[in-house]
């Protein structure tokens, strides 16, 4: 079988935009959750956590690492939480600091079932 190359849509590049939904994406890459522990045992996202993801906005978006809602699903010390008025407020920061440098960040929300640390 012939194929005419002028017939096949041509693929888009992984550089080029997309939009999913309502959110424009700069690129098609998209940054996977990845646990860094580093919200301290208060689940306050602090400074390392703003510069971690501001250093990342350049992909079309990130993904947050897994975020407990309230404090009975959260899943071990480290982990960062939005159950909390300080959380949020954390949290704020980190998506400022990304949509300043242009990026598009979402927040997972987890809750770690059997496994919630006591």
């Amino acid at each position: 079988m012939t194929v005419n190359v002028s017939e096949v849509s041509p693929v888009p590049s992984l550089f080029s935009p997309v939009s999913l939904g309502k959110i424009e994406l700069a690129n098609r890459i998209v940054m996977a959750p990845l646990t860094r522990v580093r919200a301290g045992s208060s689940g306050i996202p602090g400074d390392l956590m703003v510069e971690y993801y501001r250093q990342r906005a350049s992909v079309g978006m990130i993904i947050t690492e897994g975020t407990y809602p309230d404090h009975a699903s959260q899943g071990y010390v480290g982990e960062p939480g939005i159950a909390t008025d300080e959380q949020a407020a954390g949290w704020q920061r980190v998506f400022e600091a990304v949509h300043a440098e242009g990026g598009r960040i979402v927040l997972q929300i987890m809750h770690a079932g059997r496994g919630t640390h006591p």
